[in-house]
């Protein structure tokens, strides 16, 4: 069941890639404001802020298939609308900015249960592996194959990404039909009615979980600095790309391409990474690795220089994903994972908006490359602040006991329909 999530999830990712370029590009065909371009990250990311709580809830009641596909279909529809607004001719930043946020809230139902998900369907001692195959998926459909295939049809016909965006989520529904249902461990509780009353509760008790655990408030705000970061370099890379390099459409998309070439290496290469450097050493050098990579690509010294630093980037943040992932699953109780997960979401993935918003600011009162060198600077800052916590003695225990865990739940638990 797990190939059958991993077919969907790459047919979804492949959509999202197409708009990973053809978003900026049309919103650029608009206006020219870095602040308002910023503002389309603000919009895909802002439902984290306000409905992740809600949504991870729901991950832990519901049906954990049926979850993902209403997230589908609202996608499905969000792009289809994009579709006909480009061809009717209907476009505008309002109307952008809210089909985005309408895939924003998607995502955050859909990331929820997927978190939730993984676990139940490998068994511990494949999570690592399971995790790296998603995260190169992801970078291979939504940075390497998506964004160059977006820039070369946005260049051909401005719809013609959205509709292909359109149908990789139709796809995403078909395969993720497959699934026969959602599934369930023997030592899992069965979800309490569905009340607004529980649901508060829900929630309340993933908020509790997460503030307790000092790993996971240090995981969070890692990839929260990091998100932000992103929101305010990469947000305005289009500028960055088209004013200061003089980059076209088409080599754009190949901008883009480059990160996740170094991506996709970084995701095959993770487990050998890992095994290599102990959790607290890799965490660090990963991070430092690219806040210089960030901060370098501000110097716009040449298109090879940019797409080297972003190939780098790429590869070291994959490494460092795919082990933050998994030693996350390992700290929270699978009960728990949707609550728990939505929670740390909101901090990592809602500081997207937070960023968005302080690059436009930045680049609009000290020019685009300021806010590369600012996002950075926030990375190598917080490295250095988590580390006390992210010690390769208390990671290495984590791995100890929940290999342990996993061993007994593999002997006394097995997974059921």
């Amino acid at each position: 069941m797990f190939r059958k999530l991993w077919a969907a999830t790459a047919a979804a990712n492949l959509a999202d890639g197409v708009s990973l370029t053809a978003g900026p590009l049309l919103a650029a065909t608009i206006t020219r404001d870095p602040a308002l371009i910023a503002g389309i990250t603000v919009a895909q990311r802002a439902p984290w802020l306000v409905l992740a709580f809600v949504s991870g809830a729901l991950a832990d009641r519901l049906d954990r298939r049926r979850v993902a596909q209403s997230a589908n279909w609202i996608r499905c529809a969000a792009f289809a609308g994009l579709t006909a607004a480009v061809l009717g001719g209907a476009l505008s930043m309002p109307l952008l900015y809210v089909l985005l946020f309408a895939i924003g809230t998607a995502e955050t139902l859909y990331e929820s249960v997927s978190a939730a998900w993984v676990p139940m369907l490998v068994g511990p001692g494949e999570l690592t592996r399971a995790n790296s195959r998603l995260q190169t998926t992801f970078v291979v459909c939504n940075e390497f194959a998506g964004p160059p295939l977006g820039g070369f049809l946005f260049a051909a016909a401005a719809f013609a990404p959205f509709a292909l965006g359109t149908a990789g989520y139709l796809a995403a529904l078909g395969l993720l039909a497959l699934v026969p249902q959602a599934v369930r461990r023997e030592d899992e509780p069965a979800p309490a009615p569905l009340t607004v009353r529980g649901v508060a509760e829900d929630i309340a008790v993933g908020a509790r979980w997460y503030w307790s655990s000092p790993l996971l408030r240090a995981f969070s705000l890692m990839a929260a600095v990091g998100n932000a970061a992103a929101a305010a370099s990469y947000g305005l890379l289009v500028l960055l790309a088209q004013d200061e390099l003089g980059v076209s459409d088409q080599g754009y998309g190949v901008m883009l391409a480059a990160g996740a070439i170094g991506a996709v290496l970084g995701g095959m290469a993770a487990g050998p990474v890992g095994a290599r450097f102990a959790p607290g050493t890799l965490i660090l050098l990963t991070s430092l690795l690219s806040a210089a990579c960030t901060a370098g690509m501000g110097l716009a010294v040449s298109p090879a220089v940019t797409v080297a630093l972003m190939a780098l980037d790429g590869f070291v943040v994959l490494v460092l994903s795919v082990h933050v992932v998994t030693l996350r699953q390992q700290i929270v109780p699978q009960e728990l994972m949707g609550r728990v997960t939505s929670v740390y979401r909101v901090v990592a993935i809602g500081s997207f908006a937070v960023g968005g918003i302080a690059g436009g600011a930045v680049a609009g009162a000290f020019g685009v490359p300021a806010a590369f060198y600012a996002g950075g600077a926030a990375i190598a800052l917080v490295a250095f602040l988590v580390l006390p916590v992210l010690s390769n003695t208390r990671l290495s225990e984590l791995q100890r006991r929940a290999a342990a865990a996993g061993a007994e739940a593999e002997a006394g638990a097995a997974p059921v329909s």
